[in-house]
Order: structure tokens, then sequence, then C-alpha cells
């Protein structure tokens, strides 16, 4: 992740400046004719039209806290959105041109927009709107382009490994998926396992006591991991407190493998299998993504029989994470997971041979 924030917080200003200025002339007009001429209630109107400002306010500063800006070292992605989130993505060998775009109130505050196009098109396909300092936000953003040009130019050492990202539901197999591809020759990234490592980390350790007492720790004074799931599947706020303390160590194991994998030359794919592939934005470091299709009694028997959960237990944790639909309508291959496993083997052997060849095409 070489970039990852929101537009500045005078991107609320900057949006909504026309109703504040019109919003306060006319506040103010009423405010004057209910002197010159009381009993006609203008002062109300005229209270009414900024609480149609602070609206307008409350709207940009939502507007502000959905959007999300995020390079990594392959892609660059823009998501907003209110009502419905649009999200796009561009990797970062198809970026062509670069544009920053500031208004004249944009100028005063600092900001402004960088637009970025693809090779063969004139329109601007991703924008990301009130950045401070845009200039040098364009010349980052150019900087990763030319390294990504560098790293293909060098061979398959340095770009013709894939990383492929595995979702699916609680259940789904993905560990089994993940061996399969491990027997053709690929390495995987369990965010699991790293995870349960970076917990254990002395500083996270101490930071979680200090959120939520000691009572998160076993006997033997290490966190348990039970009783962190519980407070951060009831609690959204706490899972993200959470997220952003684990997070960055695990996608620092995630960066180390793939490099080490890279440097090896023999390896033919990382396969990354992180439970909130999508939710975290780690889809953004994959060159491809895998769903696996189980159905659910299965998913249902499994975590039955492996955690002691009950179907109502099973819907609740995944309620806490991205549709299962919306997850298969983002991903760029499904594995059938509920048939017989020895078909498994060729369906991942199918799908690595087609991503290799994607790859090798770019």
């Amino acid at each position: 992740m070489l970039y990852d924030d929101r537009p500045h917080p005078v991107f609320i200003v900057t949006q909504s400046w026309r109703w504040i200025v019109f919003g306060v002339l006319i506040w103010a007009l009423l405010i004057w004719l209910d002197g010159q001429q009381p009993g006609y209630g203008l002062v109300f109107l005229g209270w009414g039209v900024m609480l149609l400002v602070l609206i307008r306010l409350v709207f940009a500063a939502i507007d502000r806290a959905v959007r999300v800006h995020r390079l990594t070292d392959r892609r660059i992605v823009s998501r907003f959105g209110i009502l419905s989130t649009v999200r796009s993505e561009m990797k970062l060998e198809k970026v062509q041109h670069l544009v920053v775009v500031r208004t004249l109130v944009e100028r005063i505050f600092g900001i402004g927009a960088v637009g970025v196009s693809s090779a063969g098109t004139g329109n601007v396909e991703i924008v990301w709107r009130g950045v401070e300092r845009p200039e040098q936000i364009r010349a980052m953003i150019q900087d990763a382009v030319e390294g990504v040009g560098g790293r293909m130019s060098g061979g398959r050492q340095s770009t013709a490994m894939p990383v492929i990202g595995l979702v699916g539901g609680i259940g789904s197999g993905k560990s089994t998926v993940a061996r399969a591809f491990e027997d053709l020759g690929c390495v995987v990234s369990d965010s699991d396992k790293s995870g349960a490592k970076a917990l254990q980390s002395p500083g996270v350790v101490k930071e979680l006591v200090s959120w939520w007492g000691e009572e998160i720790l076993d006997e033997s004074g290490a966190v348990d991991r039970k009783k962190v799931a519980q407070i951060v599947f009831r609690d959204p706020e706490a899972r993200k407190k959470l997220e952003g303390l684990v997070h960055p160590l695990i996608h620092k194991a995630r960066h180390e493998l793939i490099e080490k994998a890279r440097k090896d030359g023999d390896i033919r794919a990382v396969i990354v299998d992180a439970p909130l592939l999508y939710e975290a934005g780690v889809d953004s470091e994959c060159d491809a993504v895998v769903f696996l299709q189980t159905p659910k009694r299965m998913r249902v028997q499994r975590v039955s029989e492996g955690r002691g959960w009950d179907e109502s237990e099973l819907d609740r944790r995944e309620k806490a994470q991205m549709g299962l639909e919306q997850k298969r309508d983002r991903a760029d291959y499904v594995v059938a997971n509920g048939g017989p496993k020895i078909e498994l083997p060729a369906q991942v052997s199918r799908i690595l041979d087609e991503i290799e060849r994607n790859l090798g095409e770019r």
C-alpha cells in the first residue's frame, strides 16, 4: 500500500461553498426584511434556509467519509457513493494520462482533483477529489506507474508471478483450495495465521489490554482470540479499531512473502487467503480473485464440526462481511467447491493456467 486516504476535510466546504454563500446572503436578506416588515415570519424562513445549508454540509461530510483514494504498487482505486457505492480501479500499467484540476475555490484552500485515464482513451476514468497537494499526489502516482513499467521490463522474476486472492463465505473451504494451489507450485499467504501471530506481538497485546482490559487474556497471558472475536463481532467500531492495529502487520508479512516468492523465481503464484479480502482492500494487491462457490449446508456443517457454531452464528458473523453475491460479482474466477474433491485440482489447475496466460499477455 503506497497511499490510502480520503479527501481533505476542507472538501466539505469546497463542495458546499455556493450553498454557504447564497444561504448566508438569503438569510441576511430575510432577517433584514423581517426587521423592516415584522410579523410576516421572515426570520423563521431565514433560519429555514440556514437549516438547508447545514443539511448540505452534513451531506458533504458523509460524502467525504465514504470516499476512498487508494494506491498500491499494482493498482489505483477510487470508491465513492452514499446511497450506492461506485468503485473504480485501474492497473498501473494501463495508466497513460494524469491530470490535475483545481477550481478557484480549491486553489484558495490548497486542494484539487487528480484525474486518471487509461491508454487508448481520452476520458478521465478515475478521479480523486479534494486531494491536498494534488501536484505532489500526481507525481507520486506517476512514480508508481513508472515503477511498474520498470518491473515489467525486468522479466518473470518481477511481474510474471501472479498474486491470486481467494474469497468466499465462512466455511467455504479456502484452506482446501489454497492447498490445491500449493500442490501446483504456489505459496500461500494465510491472513488468519498472520493475524494470530500479530495478536501475540507485545505491542499489540499492550494496546488491546488498554482498550478492553486484561479479561481478553488467557491464563498464560496471551490474547484469547475467541474473547476478542466476541467483542469485535458485536461492535463494528471495535472491529475497525482492531483492523487498524493488526492489518498493517498482516500486510507487512504478506508483502515480504510476495517479494521473497518473486526473488525465488520458481514459485508459480502467491495465494492470498484473507477472510476480509475485499473489505480490507487487499484485492487491489491481487492480479486475480477467485470466488469459492460452496453450498450453505456444507458450510454450516464445516463450521459446526470445526468451530462449534450453529447456522445462526454463521449468519451473524457473515452479516459483518460483504455479501456473498457481491463477492462473486467482483471476482474474476469461480471454483465450485461443493462437488467431489477429485474435481477440485483440475479446476484449480485450469484457473491458474489461465491467470498465468493472461498475465503474460499484458
